[in-house]
């Protein structure tokens, strides 16, 4: 039987900055959901207002610029590919983010390979197809909209199905988060499988992380979530 312990008066605080509101709209409401969301300060505001656009690099430097003045003990980096299939120095920059950001700060980057919405196919089925992110961002859109028929509401168009506050419900909430979590760590293995060891920086930002597609490690954030929402209450 586990040790029953008393609730933590003063836990400590977790920032989250997310790239895109799609990322920062389903942490809110997972986090919500978990119960810990007087404690968790999820903001894509730092990141998505920097000036920095899409550039990974970039992006990790505003943060860590930022980082100085948040007084949380741990801080999280969620973001995507972006619109970066063709480019060389974009691809190298998203890859050398990761060894940066474990070299020069306690920062976690937590990524979806080509984007966001991918993680949220998963909450329904497999997917290993390497498709374009377009095709991805359609098929969520679809999903939400045939979520809204069904409560007799109103199509949501171009990419206003990001800020849906429904979103984490249209996906099925916590449960299907279970089978998305499964589904990433099985895609993430078949990646890994396919993937040569780091040897160098050079051989980092060439084959890495950017040729991982489809993938994401969502599911390291989630499974960190929920600890932290168990240590809430329990020892």
């Amino acid at each position: 039987m586990n040790k029953r312990i008393k609730i933590k008066a003063h836990p400590s605080k977790w920032k989250i900055c997310t790239e895109g509101v799609t990322e920062a709209n389903y942490l809110k409401m997972y986090i919500k959901a978990l119960g810990i969301d007087k404690y968790i300060i999820v903001n894509c505001k730092d990141t998505a207002e920097s000036g920095c656009g899409k550039q990974h690099e970039a992006l990790l430097d505003k943060m860590q610029s930022c980082g100085r003045s948040w007084n949380v003990e741990q801080v999280f980096l969620v973001h995507d590919y972006d619109k970066a299939e063709e480019q060389k120095e974009a691809k190298a920059s998203f890859n050398i983010t990761f060894k940066r950001a474990k070299k020069e700060s306690d920062f976690i980057v937590i990524y979806s390979n080509p984007c966001f919405e991918y993680w949220l196919l998963l909450h329904n089925d497999f997917i290993d197809s390497n498709l374009q992110r377009n095709i991805f961002q359609e098929k969520v859109k679809d999903i939400c909209n045939k979520k809204r028929a069904d409560k007799k509401m109103e199509p949501l168009h171009d990419d206003k199905y990001k800020s849906d506050p429904m979103l984490y419900e249209y996906f099925g909430g916590y449960n299907n988060s279970r089978q998305a979590r499964k589904y990433a760590i099985k895609r993430f293995a078949e990646n890994g499988k396919q993937s040569k060891p780091i040897k160098s920086i050079k051989s980092f930002s060439s084959e890495y992380y950017a040729n991982k597609t489809p993938c994401t490690n969502m599911f390291e954030l989630l499974d960190a979530l929920d600890k932290y929402a168990r240590q809430i209450k329990y020892e």
